[in-house]
C-alpha cells in the first residue's frame, strides 16, 4: 500500500533533514540560547531548526556563528526576520559585489533579510547567536523546487535598492497596521521601553490595541516584508485576555518570567512556564493567555505568519476579527474564575500583589 506521505510530501521537512542539524518540535523551547546545535555545513555555522505547533506557514532556526567566523554567502526567495540573542557581529548584503553594504548588530538587534539578497553574517569577538523566523515552509510547499528558491536572480528593488543608509534606524508610521515600518532596530530592548512606545503612538496617531490591563504594544514591519512582528509588554501583577488566531505566531520572551495557558476550545488547558529567551507557539485556533509572574514588567516579541494567514477568514478589509471583542477573545468577565484564582495563588506564592482591578471582572449590563 502507498503511504499518505508519498502523496503529500513536506518539502520543507525533507530539506531540513538533508541539512543534518537538530530539529526541535512541540509547543515550546525553554531557552533559545541553550539549544543543542549541530554543524550546518551549508552555512558554515552551527544551527538547529525549530518547528513548533506544526505551523506549516513559517518556521524558525537558531544560528550560531563561532568566534571570529563568518557564514557562507547565502540567498533565498522567502522572507526572513532575524533577532540577535547573544553576542555581536555584522552582516553584509549585496546583489553585486561592488555595491556591497554592511551593518553591525548586537544582542537585541532585529532586522530583515530581503528575498534573493545575498548575505553573510560575521561574529565579532565571541560567538554570536541569532534566531531567525522565515516563511520557508510556505514557499517550499508552493514551489517544491530548491533551485528556484535558493538560486533565484530576481531583484526585489522595490524592497531593497542598494541604498547606503538602508539599515539606519529610521521609522515610518503605518496607521493602518497600527505600527511602524523600519529596516533595522539596534536594540529592541531599549527601543521597546513603554515611554518610547507611547511617544511613537502619539506622534504617529496610531490606534491602541491591547489585550491586557495596563499593557502596551506596537506592530513593526521590516523592509516591506509580508511577515511582521509585534512587541507586547504588560505590568507586574497582571495578565492578558485569552484569545486565539491562526498558525505560526513565534513568541520570544524578552524579559521577565511567567506562564501561558493554551487550550483547544472545550479541551484541557496546557501550562507553559517561560523566562527570558523562551520561545512558544500557540497551535492554530487554540485559545492562549499570558501571565506575568515576575516582580517586574514582562515583554515579548511575536513574529507573525506571512500576510493574512494569521487571521483565517478575514479579507483584510474592515476590523480584524482576531483583535476585537468577539468569538476569538474571552473578556475577563467571561473567563473561567479558576484562571484568576490560580493566578492569584501563583502571585501569593511569589510574594507579589495582584494589580488586576476587581471592576474588570464585572459584566456590563446593557
Amino acid at each position: 500500500m502507498t503511504s499518505v506521505n508519498e502523496f503529500h510530501p513536506n518539502p520543507y521537512l525533507i530539506w531540513q533533514r538533508a541539512q543534518g542539524i537538530p530539529i526541535y518540535s512541540g509547543f515550546f523551547v525553554e531557552d533559545l540560547r541553550r539549544l543543542q546545535l549541530g554543524f550546518w555545513g551549508d552555512r558554515n555555522a552551527n544551527g538547529a531548526f525549530i518547528n513548533l505547533s506544526n505551523s506549516q506557514v513559517n518556521g524558525a532556526y537558531v544560528l550560531e556563528i563561532p568566534r571570529g567566523e563568518k557564514t557562507r554567502p547565502h540567498r533565498q526567495l522567502f522572507d526572513e526576520l532575524a533577532f540577535v540573542i547573544e553576542g555581536q557581529g555584522a552582516t553584509s548584503v549585496w546583489y553585486d559585489q561592488e555595491r556591497k553594504r554592511s551593518f553591525e548588530w548586537q544582542e537585541g538587534s532585529a532586522f530583515a533579510v530581503t528575498p534573493n539578497l545575498r548575505h553573510q553574517h560575521y561574529a565579532m569577538g565571541a560567538a554570536a547567536k541569532l534566531v531567525c523566523v522565515t516563511s520557508a515552509p510556505l514557499y517550499m510547499q508552493l514551489f517544491n523546487n530548491n533551485d528556484f528558491i535558493f538560486n533565484n536572480n530576481y531583484r526585489f528593488i522595490d524592497r531593497y535598492a542598494e541604498e547606503e543608509n538602508f539599515f539606519a534606524e529610521a521609522i515610518r508610521f503605518l496607521p493602518g497596521l497600527g505600527g511602524i515600518e523600519t529596516n533595522f532596530i539596534a536594540d529592541v530592548r531599549q527601543f521597546f521601553r513603554k515611554e518610547n512606545i507611547e511617544e511613537i503612538r502619539s506622534r504617529g496617531n496610531l490606534p491602541r490595541r491591547q489585550r491586557a490591563h495596563d499593557a502596551y504594544s506596537l506592530r513593526v514591519r521590516f523592509a516591506k516584508a509580508m511577515m511582521i512582528l509585534h512587541l507586547s509588554g504588560w505590568s507586574v501583577g497582571t495578565y492578558k485576555k485569552a484569545h486565539r488566531h491562526g498558525p505560526g505566531y513565534y513568541i520570544v520572551i524578552l524579559d521577565g518570567e511567567g506562564y501561558s495557558l493554551m487550550w483547544e476550545e472545550g479541551g484541557k488547558r496546557e501550562r507553559i512556564d517561560w523566562r527570558q529567551y523562551s520561545m512558544l507557539v500557540p497551535p492554530m485556533m487554540w485559545f492562549h493567555q499570558h501571565f506575568n509572574a515576575s516582580p517586574r514588567p514582562t515583554r515579548f516579541i511575536a513574529f507573525h505568519p506571512p500576510g493574512l494567514l494569521g487571521s483565517p477568514g478575514w479579507s483584510g478589509e474592515g476590523a480584524d476579527p482576531y483583535l476585537e471583542k468577539g468569538p476569538n477573545q474571552i473578556e475577563y468577565s467571561d473567563e473561567d474564575p479558576e484562571i484568576r484564582r490560580l493566578y492569584d495563588l501563583e502571585l501569593s506564592n511569589r510574594g507579589i500583589k495582584s494589580e488586576m482591578p476587581i471592576e474588570i471582572y464585572k459584566r456590563v449590563v446593557a
